[in-house]
């Protein structure tokens, strides 16, 4: 019942984030995917994404198929993409979508595409928020990561395969252009997720939330083995 809150999607990647944006992380997942409660990504075990589900990256089993999933609603349906990984190795995930078109990249290796539209968001204007390592709806309605995660990069840019490639194993300096919030998991202790560019968008851990109690037990602070520079990262304990 763990996961990081950051702040609204809009707030944080700006004016045309529905259609032009990047993400980039590390995960470590644990043990075996969970199967997802329906055959839709966006009620998989979330690494990463808004609430409510309008589009990110999860972990889970799928028809037989366990899967890291890169996901968009356009409104025509769930554009989704199936990312191979093993259960105890460090992947380098990245979500690219512009021009009308979601790509999944695996350790800087671009492996999937599709067409996908701009992400909807709700009709009443309501701004979702942005979490790391799971979301709570209700009691019966809540998926959170098995794993560990660390480097989160969030852009307002599409970044290319060359800059993914390139710069997925060592840190940033924090400024680059388009990089709109950048989490290098280093804080070490406390409930803060700070924020390592200059735009503060800094986050707050949780245990529970609401109708689901918390267990006493925030996301833990672990030493990082995701590559050469040995950080301190984010550590969320999902269903097991």
């Amino acid at each position: 019942n763990d996961y990081v809150r950051l702040a609204e999607t809009e707030y944080i990647l700006g004016d045309g984030w529905e259609s032009t944006k990047t993400v980039e992380l590390w995960a470590l997942p644990l043990g075996e995917g969970q199967v997802c409660p329906y055959p839709d990504p966006g009620y998989c075990d979330m690494i990463f994404g808004d609430i409510p589900v309008w589009w990110g990256i999860t972990r889970g089993v799928i028809i037989g198929l366990d899967r890291i999933w890169i996901w968009n609603w356009d409104g025509n349906g769930m554009d989704s993409l199936a990312i191979t990984y093993t259960p105890g190795e460090w992947v380098h995930i990245a979500m690219v979508h512009s021009n009308g078109v979601l790509r999944a990249y695996k350790n800087g290796i671009q492996v999937a595409s599709r067409a996908s539209g701009p992400t909807q968001q709700p009709a009443t204007g309501a701004y979702p928020v942005l979490q790391i390592g799971g979301f709570i709806h209700n009691l019966n309605n809540r998926s959170h990561f098995n794993g560990q995660v660390d480097e989160l990069r969030l852009w307002n840019i599409a970044r290319s395969t060359q800059e993914i490639a390139d710069n997925r194993s060592q840190e940033l300096i924090g400024d680059e252009s388009g990089l709109k919030a950048y989490y290098k998991m280093s804080d070490g202790t406390g409930t803060t997720l700070t924020d390592d560019s200059p735009n503060s968008w800094n986050g707050t851990f949780f245990d529970g939330y609401g109708v689901v109690p918390p267990d006493g037990q925030l996301p833990q602070w672990v030493i990082s083995t995701a590559f050469v520079l040995h950080g301190v990262i984010i550590s969320f304990l999902g269903p097991v």
